[in-house]
C-alpha cells in the first residue's frame, strides 16, 4: 500500500511497511508434530503483534449533561506491557442506536493517554457503548476492540427527562416479529466441541433475553422418545449452567425449560456424532487434569496417538503423545505454574496433526499485586484538604513501580455496578473473548468456588480465540489490512459502484482545504486500499478525495474508514426513574441540581437549545464566503446558482442539465455521462469541485442533492484560473465544514472527510480552598471528587495525592487502577468519608 504523508505542507509518497520482520530460532532438522505446531503458534503471535486497549473511567454511571473522564492503557496483547508501537488511539461514544455521538483522537505516549467526553444534554438517556481502539487492533477483528456498556440517566435540566422508549435503536416490525424477537435465546455448548455416542460429556448452557441480558432457566433433558435423560438442571450466575450425560446411539436430544415468566419451551441440543473425540478438563489447586476419549466404528481405537497442546497468549506447553482405545481414556496433568495468568487453550490433535477438540479454562497462577489506598483522616469536613496515600507491592511485600490512574467518586454509584469491568478482568479475560460479558468484575472480586465455577461456565459458553487453526497450521502469517498509526492517518478503500469489488490501482487525488491547502496524488493497492498521513496535530482537516479507475472513469465509490462496524445486537433499555435501582434517583437529582446551578451562572450554555418558529428568509444572491477554504484564490463567480434551494435539483440527472438555460452563454450538449459544455463558444471550461480541479465526467456523477451551489466564471473573471474557456466551480454540502445534513449516500468517485486532530484533554476541576476564602462559589463536584489520569509510584512503590473535598457530604470510594512495568494489573480501593459543613 502506498502511504501519502503530509510534512511541512509537502506531500510525499512513502512505501508502507507491512509486518515487522521477526527473527526465530533456526528450525531443528527434524521437527516433531508438536514442535512444528508450537513453532507455528509462536510465529503467528510474533507476526500478529496484537494490541489491547483499556479505559479506566472516573465512575461506572453517568447522566446526560455530564463528562466522562478516562485514562487509557494500550498494551501488547501477549505480555500486557505498555506498548508504544501505535501512537494514536481512537475513543468513540456510541448511542443506544449504535451511532457515534462523540469521538476523540488521542496521542499515545508510552501506551498512555487521557481524555474526556461530554455527554450532550440533548441526548436521550439509555445504554451507550464506549469503545477504544488503535488502527492496528482492527486487524484482529472488530470483536477485539475495547468496548464497555454505560448506563446514562436523564439529568440535564434542558434535555429529555426520561429514557427514550426506543433507545435500543430497534424498530418494530409487527406483532409476529416482536414475538420472535422477544423469545429467549438458549444455547448449548458441548465441552470440547461435540457430543459423541457412548462418551460421557459435559454440556454448558447459556440463556439470554432478546437484548442479550442473562436470564435464569431450569429444566430437564429429553431424548427423541421424550424420555427424561437428565432429571433436572438449572442456570447459575449470569444465565449459565451445565449438566453431564452419556449420549445414546442414534438419539436426538432436547431441553424442556421453564422460562422466567413461568412458561415452558423446548430447545434442541447439538446433534450427536456417531464417532469422534471428546475432551474433559478438571481444575484443582495446582494442576489441570485433562482427559481425552475416542469412539470409533465398532469400538475401534483411535487411528494413531493423540497429542495435547496448551497455550496462554502464545506461551506454549505440550506433554507426550497418548494412545486412545475404545475402552481407555488418555490423561495428562498440566501444572498451572507453567503458564502466565489468563485464558488457557487446551487443543487435542490427532496423529495427522489436525485439531479435533478444544477447551478453554482460566489460570490464576501469579498472585495479584497488592494495592493499598489510605486517607490521612477518618473523615473530613467541607472544603477540607485530603492526602491519599497509595502503595503497590507484590505478594512478598516488595515495592512495585506502577503506572496508575486514580478516581474518587460517590460510593453509591459504585454500588449501582459493583461488578463493573476492571483492568484485570479486561486484560486477562474479556479482551480475549468475543461478545459482551455481563458483570466481568464478578469473576475477580474474590476467588471462591462459586466464582471459579461461574468463570469456567463462561469459558465453556463464550470461549473464542484470536486465530483460526487452519491458517496457523498452513503457516499463513496474518496479513494486516489496517496500518499501525504513528500519527493521524486517513485510510479507506475504493470499490466498484455496487460496492462488491475492490478497485486496484485506482488513481487518487487528495486535496486538503483546512487548516492549510495541500494537494497530492496516489493510488490504491491490490485490495483497493489507500492511506494518507501527516495531518495537523490539533486542527480538524477538511479533505476531498477524488478517485478514478486506472483505465479511466469515475464510476467508483470511495469508502473512508470510519471505525469498527458496531454490533447489531440490541442494547438493554433503561427503566424509568421511578422503576430504576435504588440510588439512581438520588444521583440524578444531585446531577440535575448541579447542572441547573451552573446554567444560572452561565446561561449562554442553554442558548444552543433555543429553537425558532418558522421564519421566512429571502436573499437575492447566495455566495460561498470568501474565506471558505474551498474557494480557489478567493475568487467569486459572476453567476451564482443556489442549487440547495432549487426544487428542480431533486429531479435533475446532472448539475450540468440544471445549469442549461439558467446561465447566459452556457451551452450543454449530450446526456450523462457523455456531456460537453461551452461558455460563449470559447472552448471547454475548467471544472472545480470544492477547490479541486476535475473533469466533466466527474461532475456528471455528482448527485444534485449533494450540491450546495455553483458559480460560473466567464471571460476576464476566469483568467485567474489560467484558462480561456471560463470556469465552473461546484460546492458540495458534504465539504461545507458547517454542514450537518442527512447523508444521501456515497457520491461516485468523490468523498469529503472531516478528520479531527489530536484532542487536548481538559484538566479536571480541582479548587484550592483556604481560610481567607469566606464565600467560595458553589463546587460542581457532586459525583466525582477527584480524578488524576496519570500517577507513577516511586522506587518504594508509593504515591501521594492531594485534593480538597467539595460542598456536600457522603462516602466516596477511591479506585486505583494501573499496570506494572511487566504488565501485571494493579487494582485497589479506599474510602474517603466527608461529613460536610
Amino acid at each position: 500500500m502506498k502511504v501519502v504523508r503530509v510534512k511541512n505542507g509537502v506531500l510525499a509518497a512513502l512505501l508502507a511497511a507491512g509486518v515487522l520482520a521477526t527473527a526465530f530460532r533456526p528450525r531443528p532438522t527434524e521437527e516433531s508434530l508438536m514442535q512444528r505446531v508450537a513453532r507455528q503458534v509462536g510465529e503467528f503471535y510474533a507476526a500478529a503483534q496484537g494490541e489491547k486497549a483499556y479505559l479506566h473511567l472516573d465512575r461506572p454511571v453517568y447522566a446526560t449533561g455530564e463528562t466522562i473522564w478516562f485514562s487509557a492503557y494500550v498494551v501488547d496483547a501477549s505480555q500486557h506491557a505498555l506498548d508504544s508501537a501505535s501512537q494514536v488511539l481512537h475513543v468513540d461514544l456510541l448511542s443506544p442506536a449504535r451511532k457515534v455521538v462523540a469521538r476523540r483522537t488521542l496521542r499515545l505516549q508510552g501506551g498512555r493517554a487521557s481524555g474526556d467526553l461530554d455527554i450532550a444534554d440533548s441526548l436521550a438517556a439509555g445504554t451507550y457503548v464506549l469503545r477504544a481502539y488503535t488502527n492496528w487492533m482492527r486487524n484482529a477483528g472488530d470483536n477485539f476492540v475495547y468496548s464497555r456498556r454505560l448506563s446514562i440517566w436523564p439529568a440535564s435540566p434542558i434535555g429529555p427527562q426520561e429514557p427514550s422508549p426506543d433507545a435500543s435503536g430497534s424498530a418494530s416490525k409487527g406483532k409476529g416479529a416482536a414475538t420472535a424477537a422477544t423469545k429467549p435465546d438458549i444455547q448449548f455448548f458441548p465441552e470440547g466441541g461435540y457430543l459423541v455416542e457412548g462418551l460421557p460429556g459435559v454440556v454448558a448452557c447459556k440463556a439470554t433475553d432478546a437484548s442479550g441480558r442473562s436470564i435464569a432457566v431450569k429444566g430437564q433433558i429429553l431424548n427423541a422418545q421424550k424420555a427424561v435423560v437428565v432429571p433436572s438442571f438449572s442456570t447459575r450466575h449470569a444465565g449459565m449452567g451445565r449438566f453431564m450425560f452419556v449420549p445414546g446411539s442414534g438419539q436426538r436430544y432436547s431441553a424442556r425449560l421453564t422460562l422466567p415468566d413461568g412458561s415452558t419451551a423446548e430447545y434442541p441440543l447439538p446433534a450427536v456424532q456417531p464417532t469422534g473425540y471428546s475432551l474433559h478438563v478438571i481444575e484443582n489447586a495446582e494442576n489441570f487434569l485433562v482427559e481425552a476419549r475416542y469412539r470409533g466404528v465398532g469400538n475401534a481405537p483411535a487411528p494413531g496417538p493423540v497429542q495435547l497442546l496448551t497455550q496462554v497468549r502464545g506461551v506454549v506447553a505440550y506433554p507426550s503423545a497418548r494412545t486412545l482405545t475404545g475402552s481407555n481414556s488418555a490423561t495428562w496433568q498440566m501444572p498451572k505454574k507453567n503458564y502466565p495468568n489468563g485464558i488457557i487453550h487446551f487443543t487435542l490433535f490427532d496423529a495427522e496433526g489436525q485439531p479435533r477438540c478444544e477447551r478453554l479454562a482460566f489460570v490464576q497462577n501469579t498472585a495479584p499485586l497488592r494495592v493499598t489506598v489510605t486517607a490521612d483522616q477518618p473523615s473530613y469536613g467541607a472544603h477540607a484538604p485530603v492526602q491519599l496515600s497509595v502503595r503497590v507491592a507484590d505478594a512478598a511485600g516488595q515495592p512495585v513501580s506502577t503506572y496508575l490512574s486514580v478516581a474518587v467518586s460517590d460510593a453509591g454509584l459504585s454500588a449501582l455496578d459493583p461488578n463493573a469491568e476492571t483492568i484485570a478482568s479486561n486484560l486477562l479475560l474479556t479482551s480475549d473473548l468475543v461478545g459482551h460479558v455481563e458483570n466481568p468484575g464478578y469473576y475477580f472480586r474474590e476467588r471462591t468456588p462459586a466464582t471459579a465455577q461461574a468463570l469456567d461456565d463462561l469459558l465453556l459458553t463464550q470461549g473464542w480465540r484470536r486465530f483460526v487453526w487452519k491458517e496457523v497450521l498452513a503457516g499463513q502469517a496474518p496479513q494486516p489490512r489496517f496500518l499501525r498509526e504513528k500519527d493521524i492517518m486517513l485510510t479507506g478503500q475504493v470499490v466498484s459502484a455496487n460496492g462488491n469489488r475492490p478497485i486496484a490501482n485506482s488513481q487518487l487525488t487528495f486535496m486538503q482545504t483546512r487548516p492549510a491547502r495541500n494537494v497530492a496524488t496516489g493510488s490504491t493497492d491490490a485490495d483497493g486500499r489507500f492511506s494518507f498521513s501527516g495531518f495537523p496535530l490539533r486542527d480538524t482537516a477538511i479533505i476531498t478525495l477524488q478517485a478514478r479507475r486506472a483505465q479511466g472513469g469515475s464510476n467508483v465509490i470511495i469508502r473512508p474508514d470510519d471505525g469498527p462496524v458496531p454490533s447489531t445486537q440490541p442494547l438493554p433499555t433503561l427503566p424509568s426513574l421511578t422503576a430504576a435501582p435504588a440510588g439512581v434517583a438520588a444521583f440524578v437529582r444531585r446531577s440535575r441540581q448541579a447542572q441547573a446551578a451552573d446554567l444560572e451562572l452561565h446561561p449562554e450554555k442553554a442558548m444552543r437549545n433555543i429553537r425558532l418558529d418558522n421564519v421566512a428568509v429571502t436573499a437575492k444572491r447566495v455566495t460561498v464566503p470568501k474565506d471558505d477554504p474551498r474557494r480557489l484564490y478567493g475568487a467569486t463567480g459572476g453567476t451564482v446558482i443556489d442549487v440547495a434551494n432549487m426544487p428542480a435539483a431533486q429531479s435533475a440527472q446532472s448539475v450540468l442539465q440544471l445549469l442549461q438555460g439558467r446561465v447566459a452563454g452556457l451551452t450543454v450538449t449530450g446526456n450523462p455521462p457523455n456531456m460537453s459544455v461551452q461558455i460563449r463558444g470559447q472552448g471547454t471550461p475548467l471544472f472545480i469541485v470544492d477547490g479541486m480541479r476535475t473533469d466533466v465526467e466527474m461532475v456528471t456523477n455528482i448527485p444534485t442533492a449533494d450540491i450546495e451551489s455553483v458559480e460560473v466564471f466567464k471571460g476576464p473573471e476566469a483568467a485567474i484560473f489560467g484558462g480561456t474557456g471560463g470556469a465552473i466551480a461546484i460546492y458540495t454540502k458534504r465539504a461545507d465544514p458547517n454542514y450537518k445534513g442527512a447523508d444521501t449516500g456515497p457520491a461516485p468517485g468523490i468523498a469529503t472527510v472531516k478528520l479531527p486532530g489530536y484532542y487536548q484533554a481538559r484538566e479536571f476541576y480541582q479548587p484550592r480552598y483556604n481560610a481567607l476564602l469566606t464565600n467560595p462559589p458553589a463546587d460542581p463536584r457532586t459525583s466525582t471528587l477527584y480524578w488524576n489520569p496519570a500517577v507513577r509510584t516511586n522506587a518504594r512503590g508509593e504515591a501521594e495525592l492531594h485534593f480538597f473535598t467539595a460542598d456536600g457530604s457522603g462516602n466516596f470510594q477511591a479506585v486505583v487502577e494501573g499496570l506494572s512495568a511487566t504488565g501485571q494489573p494493579a487494582l485497589g480501593t479506599g474510602t474517603v468519608v466527608v461529613k460536610g459543613k
